[in-house]
C-alpha cells in the first residue's frame, strides 16, 4: 500500500536533511583532509604505507558498499529502509574516528602500522559506509522526482560545504590552540568536539525526515514474489547509466581524496601555512554562493549539459593552476573560478542514483535504492582512496620527510602534480563520461509513473 503524499519536499525538510550531511562531513572531512598529515607529521609513519593502506581499504569498500546496499533494500522497520541506519551506526562512526586519530605512542612501528590499518578499516569500510550510504539512499525515498531531488541536493550541498569549511578553516588553528600537530591531546579534543556535533546532526535528520515510499510488510505482502538481489544487480550492470554514474563518482572523488595535499601545498610550496585556510575559502565559498542557483540552471540547461560544461571549464582552469603553481595570487583566483565551474556536478551528482532507481522502476518494475546508491558509493570510495593513495605515493616519490622544515624540490614538484595535474585529468574524464548521460529524455514519463506509484 502506498501513501498519497506530495512529491514536493518542503524547505524545512530540505534543511533537516541537509543537517545530516553536516554530521557526515564533520566526521569524514577531518580524516580526508588531515589524517595523512597526522600520520606523517605526528605519528611519523611512511607516506607510501599510508597511501597503500587507504587504497586497500577502499577496495574492501567495494564489497562493504554492496553488502550494505543489499541490507538497506532488505530492511523492514517502522522507520523505513535507509533511515534506521542513521540511528544504529552514527555513534559507532564517531567512536571509530576517535580511535583512528589515537595511535598509541608506545607501539612499535610495526604495531602502529597494524593499528592504523585496523582502525582505518573499521572506520571507513564498516562505520562510514553504513552511515553515508543510508543517508544518500534516503533521498529517492522521500524526494520523489528528479527535479525535486536536484533542489534537495542543492540545499544538502550548502550544508555539506559549511561543515567542510568549518573543518578546513578552523582545524589548523584549533590544533595549534590545543597543543600543536605533535600533540595527541589536540587531535583527540578536536575529534570529540566534531563527533558530538555530528551525532546530534544525524539524530536531527533521523527524527525529522520520514520516507514517503512505504513498503508493505504485512503477511499478505510476504506472499508476493520478491525481486531477487542478483536480478537487481544484473539490471544495474546492464545499464550504461550505472557505468557513467559510478565513473563520474570515481573520477570526481579522486580529486577529493587528493585534496589532502593542500595543507602541504600552503606550507611548503607557498611557504605560508596560513594560506591553507584561504585556499579552502576560495574553493568552498564560491560553491556556497552559487549552489542555490544550480536547480534553475540544471532545469534550464539540462542536467547533462550543465555538468559536462562545468567539468570542461574546471579542467582548463586546472591547467592554469599548473602554469601558475607558485604564484599564490593567480593560483587562488583560478581556484575560485574552478569552484564555480564545479557547482553543477556538486549539486547534481548525488541525484544520479535516484534517477537510475526511478528509471529501473519504470522499465523493470522494482526499486533498489540501497543497491543503486551503494554502487555509486563504490565509485566515491574508490576515488577517494585512489586520490589519497596518489597523494601518499607522490610524497614518497618526492622524498617527503615529515621531520624536515624545508622539503626537497622533488617533494614540492610532487605536491604541484597532485594539486593541479590530477584534477585536470579527472575533470576531463568526467566531462567525457557525462556527455553520454541522456536519461532526461525519459524524465516526463518516469516522473508520471513514479508519482502514480505513491498514490493509493
Amino acid at each position: 500500500m502506498k501513501e498519497n503524499m506530495s512529491s514536493k519536499t518542503t524547505f524545512l525538510q530540505k534543511i533537516i536533511y541537509g543537517l545530516g550531511d553536516v554530521g557526515v562531513n564533520l566526521v569524514w572531512m577531518l580524516p580526508s583532509s588531515f589524517l595523512t598529515m597526522y600520520y606523517t607529521d605526528s605519528v611519523y609513519i611512511s607516506a607510501a604505507y599510508i597511501g597503500t593502506t587507504m587504497l586497500i581499504c577502499r577496495m574492501f569498500d567495494g564489497v562493504s558498499d554492496l553488502i550494505m546496499g543489499v541490507i538497506i533494500d532488505k530492511t523492514k522497520s517502522r522507520f523505513g529502509k535507509a533511515r534506521p541506519w542513521l540511528l544504529y551506526m552514527g555513534l559507532p562512526l564517531v567512536l571509530s574516528i576517535f580511535f583512528t586519530f589515537y595511535v598509541p605512542s608506545g607501539f612499535s612501528t610495526i604495531g602502529k602500522n597494524i593499528y592504523i590499518f585496523i582502525t582505518y578499516f573499521i572506520m571507513s569500510v564498516i562505520c562510514y559506509t553504513a552511515v553515508n550510504l543510508s543517508y544518500h539512499a534516503m533521498l529517492p525515498r522521500f524526494s520523489l522526482t528528479s527535479q525535486d531531488r536536484v533542489s534537495v541536493s542543492a540545499v544538502r550541498s550548502v550544508f555539506a560545504l559549511i561543515a567542510t569549511m568549518v573543518v578546513s578553516i578552523l582545524t589548523p588553528s584549533l590544533i595549534t590552540k590545543f597543543g600543536g600537530y605533535n600533540s595527541q591531546k589536540a587531535w583527540s579534543t578536536i575529534v570529540i568536539v566534531y563527533g558530538v556535533i555530528a551525532e546530534i546532526a544525524l539524530l536531527v535528520t533521523f527524527f525529522g525526515i520520514k520516507e514517503k515510499i512505504k513498503d508493505d510488510i504485512s503477511e499478505k505482502d510476504e506472499a508476493k514474489p520478491k525481486t531477487n538481489t542478483w536480478e537487481s544487480i544484473k539490471v544495474l550492470l546492464s545499464s550504461r547509466y550505472f557505468y557513467i554514474s559510478i565513473f563520474v563518482f570515481l573520477t570526481f572523488y579522486i580529486n577529493n581524496g587528493a585534496s589532502g595535499v593542500n595543507i602541504y601545498y600552503a606550507r611548503d610550496v607557498f611557504g605560508n601555512e596560513n594560506l591553507y585556510g584561504i585556499m579552502n575559502m576560495v574553493s568552498l565559498i564560491p560553491i556556497l554562493l552559487f549552489t542555490p542557483f544550480m536547480p534553475k540552471l540544471l532545469s534550464k540547461a539540462g542536467k547533462r549539459n550543465a555538468m559536462c560544461g562545468g567539468m570542461i571549464i574546471a579542467a582548463v582552469l586546472s591547467l592554469g593552476l599548473f602554469l601558475f603553481a607558485r604564484n599564490p595570487m593567480i593560483y587562488l583566483i583560478l581556484c575560485f573560478f574552478r569552484s564555480i565551474a564545479s557547482c553543477p556536478v556538486m549539486s547534481a551528482m548525488y541525484t544520479l542514483a535516484g534517477d537510475i532507481v526511478d528509471y529501473n522502476q519504470w522499465k523493470h518494475g522494482f526499486r533498489t535504492e540501497g543497491i543503486a546508491t551503494s554502487i555509486n558509493s563504490i565509485g566515491m570510495k574508490l576515488g577517494t582512496g585512489l586520490g589519497s593513495a596518489i597523494l601518499g605515493w607522490s610524497l614518497a616519490i618526492g622524498h617527503y620527510d615529515g621531520t624536515l622544515t624545508t622539503q626537497a624540490p622533488e617533494a614540492l614538484n610532487s605536491m604541484i602534480f597532485v594539486a593541479t595535474i590530477i584534477p585536470m585529468v579527472v575533470y576531463a574524464i568526467a566531462a567525457i563520461l557525462l556527455a553520454f548521460w541522456n536519461l532526461e529524455k525519459y524524465q516526463d514519463e518516469i516522473s508520471t509513473f513514479v508519482a502514480g506509484q505513491t498514490r493509493e
